[in-house]
């Protein structure tokens, strides 16, 4: 047998699925807006996280700028201290050079020849004396060559007067290192 239910239960139906799909709708809703409430304030706290490491940065930044400044000038005052212990070396190094270079003369000049006179200018130098003969002054310009204190030496003036040789040498100042 067939039954007929005339109650107007599809209605009814109806209205509860639809209530149904609107609360979960709503649900969906609330959800979403909860998770882009969450989503929102961690990128709020990404955003203060990364403007506080650039304040710190910056202020790390201002204090190496000092720092670098402070080895600038401490290089600067190093190449000036190291200027002035290479003016202080070469005037030690002259001050003892003419001395050296009186001593070599001595070592070189042979028995029978005698310096009279001594004129340094910058690097050159200008010996004037007596020899015996002129083999004797030859003897002394050799030994002035093979020494390591004189280079291009020069007989300028050779003659003779009475019994000795007058001469004048030239020559350049070379100090070894």
């Amino acid at each position: 047998m067939v039954t007929i239910n005339l109650l107007p239960i599809k209605s009814q139906l109806r209205q509860k699925a639809l209530i149904e799909h609107i609360s979960l709708i709503v649900l969906c809703i609330l959800f979403i807006v909860t998770g882009l409430g969450f989503y929102q304030s961690s990128v709020q706290q990404q955003r203060s996280d990364i403007k506080a490491e650039i304040a710190s940065t910056k202020m790390e930044i201002k204090k190496l700028t000092v720092v670098a400044g402070e080895i600038e000038q401490f290089k600067k005052r190093k190449q000036a201290l190291e200027r002035k212990l290479e003016i202080i070396q070469s005037l030690n190094k002259e001050k003892t050079a003419k001395v050296e270079i009186l001593d070599q003369v001595s070592i070189v000049i042979p028995e029978k020849a005698w310096i009279t006179s001594m004129n340094n200018k910058g690097k050159g130098l200008v010996m004037e004396g007596v020899a015996l003969d002129n083999p004797t002054i030859a003897t002394f310009m050799k030994k002035l060559q093979r020494s390591e204190y004189f280079n291009h030496v020069e007989l300028v003036l050779s003659q003779q007067k009475d019994s000795n040789h007058q001469f004048t040498i030239k020559c350049q100042i070379r100090i070894p290192s």
